[in-house]
Formats: C-alpha cells, structure tokens, sequence
C-alpha cells in the first residue's frame, strides 16, 4: 500500500519526523554536537520555519513547528537533511551515501491537547528510550534547555563540510574526541543564530489557553513520563549508559530500524474532528487530482490546492525543428 502524500496546511502546527537509513550516527559527542546546531542554523537562515521543539535520537529527528509557507517547511527538512547527511559522510570518509530515509513524516496536530501531549512526547523521546533518566540529562542535541530557560535565541558556529576529516572508528577515548572537535572548531569562525519559537502554537491554537499554562502543562507531563519509566526500568532490570558510555560510542555502529510508524494525516484524539479533517483532506486531493488533468491537458492555468506538493508541470513538445528554435532564440 503506498503511503499517503505530504500535506502541510498554512496555520497548522506539525511533528515533523525523519529517519536515517541504517546506523545511529548522532552519537553525543561535542562534534556531533557542533555539526547538528549549525545544520539547524543554516537551514532556518534559509528557510525561516518557526520551530517550538525539538529533539535528535540516535537515528531520527523529532520537530515540531508552525507551518506559515508549506514550501519553507520542505526546503527547511531538504536542508538540514543535506548538511547532516554531507558531515556523516565526510566524517566517515565515503562519498555519495543515502543517509536520511526519503521524505519526513509530518501530520498536523489539531488539538491543543494533542500539541501537549506530543510536545511532551518529542522531549521524553530519550527516556523512553532508556537513553537518560531525564530529558534534562540527556547528552544529545535538543531545545528543552532553551524552552526551559526562556532564552529562545542560540549563538552557533557554522560548520562547513570542508572543516571535517574521516574520524577514528570504533570505542575511542574522550581525549581523541576533544581533540578532532578542537580541530574544527578552530576553522569555525563564522556565527549563526538559531532561534526557538516556543508559543508559535498561538496561531493553531488562539485563545486556547496562555503560553505560561501550556508550558506548565508540557513539563508535567514529562516529568510523569519520566517516572512512568523509571519504574519500567525498576521493575524489568534496565540499565541506563553511563555518561562515558554514551559519550563514546561509535559513529559506525551498525543498527537496522526494527519498526516504521505508518503516515498519518493528523494527530487528534478528538475522534469527530479527526473524521471531518480526514475528509477535508480527501476532498482536497480530489480537487487536485482535477487541477493534474487540466495540466495534462495543457491548462496550466488552473492552480494546485493549498497545502499540497504539485508534481512537475508536464513539459510541453516543442513542434518547430531545432533550427527553427534557434533562429527564434536569436532574434
């Protein structure tokens, strides 16, 4: 069964998820660090999407964020999927690897109960995966630090590809890792800024409930998360990597994802709501099915729905020779 096209609505809030094809590059080391941060740098300087979250697993991405232009949400994730994907490569020392998974999961949340619950799951990612016992300890790249501090606006250094050299493989000493780190740092004089957007929810979801409130209710709610699996690990013997663990593990590690979440459309607990959006959207897709067959038709003149991605406009034969063409050109 093929899975259901992207569709991103201008006002909707959307969880944004993509995953690499095989391994867990982004270990949590203070290169990775650096290269992570400024591929999400460069790719908001280009593509301004406000972003209220985020999180980077071993080999996934969580984000959610507002969707003002659908166009900027999909050149923002084409980025950053470029930058991220050309440092593990040069990092380590192949060339032109698939590394991302083709596309990115990106419902829309409807509720903003639903936006709690999922804001609290993307910052919980790494306890439920038994990664740290808190969101707070976790060693990978994340904005709970800046969505907990209040300070929306992060200073970070562009790291470019041509900084980075093939690293040692395998179980290597917190010494070496320091040292390639200060390798590429040093080239590093150029600074971005990352800005977070933690109440850009405000325009899905007016007059819901304030910002403070919401963000009371999203740190509740990982806390629960946290002690939920603290006793799971109590309970079934699960131990947590130590700091030095964690710090060294490999770049190269081999992993095969063992589940794929399915597409979806939307994420509402709220079942009638879910029904009618569901059928907004079959409803758009109709109407853009029409609009494809005008094209094919060579009426280009009608436009494409809101919100979804167009194929490319069929490309009409030329009718005169070349020579014709030519001499048109020149004229």
């Amino acid at each position: 069964m093929s899975r259901p096209p992207r569709i991103l609505l201008p006002h909707t809030v959307v969880m944004l998820t993509s995953r690499v094809q095989q391994g867990l590059p982004f270990v949590c080391t203070p290169l990775m660090e650096l290269i992570l941060w400024s591929a999400l740098a460069v790719a908001q300087g280009l593509y301004p999407v406000k972003i209220v979250g985020f999180v980077v697993m071993g080999n996934h991405i969580h984000i959610i964020a507002l969707v003002e232009d659908p166009t900027t949400i999909e050149s923002f994730m084409e980025r950053f999927k470029c930058e991220t994907a050309h440092a593990i490569n040069r990092l380590l020392g192949r060339r032109q690897v698939t590394v991302w998974c083709e596309g990115y999961d990106s419902p829309a949340i409807l509720t903003s109960d639903d936006f709690v619950e999922k804001l609290a799951y993307v910052y919980a990612n790494p306890v439920r995966a038994h990664r740290a016992a808190s969101i707070s300890e976790y060693q990978g790249v994340s904005s709970w630090g800046m969505f907990t501090s209040r300070q929306p606006v992060r200073e970070v250094k562009r790291i470019r590809r041509t900084f980075l050299s093939p690293i040692a493989t395998g179980n290597i000493s917190t010494a070496v890792r320091l040292q390639e780190t200060s390798l590429v740092e040093r080239q590093a004089t150029e600074s971005l800024t990352f800005t977070l957007s933690p109440n850009a929810w405000t325009s899905a979801f007016p007059l819901q409930m304030t910002p403070e409130r919401l963000n009371e209710r999203v740190s509740r709610r990982v806390r629960e998360i946290e002690a939920e699996m603290a006793a799971i690990r109590k309970k079934a013997g699960i131990p947590l990597p130590s700091e030095f663990e964690v710090s060294s593990q490999p770049i190269d590690i081999p992993y095969e994802p063992k589940k794929f979440g399915r597409r979806m459309w939307c994420i509402c607990s709220d079942i009638p709501l879910r029904i009618a959006f569901i059928s907004f959207i079959k409803n758009l897709r109709e109407k853009a099915r029409k609009v494809r067959l005008e094209w094919l038709r060579g009426n280009s003149a009608e436009p494409f729905s809101i919100g979804l991605f167009p194929p490319t406009q069929p490309m009409l034969v030329y009718i005169l020779p070349a020579y014709f063409r030519r001499s048109l050109a020149t004229v």
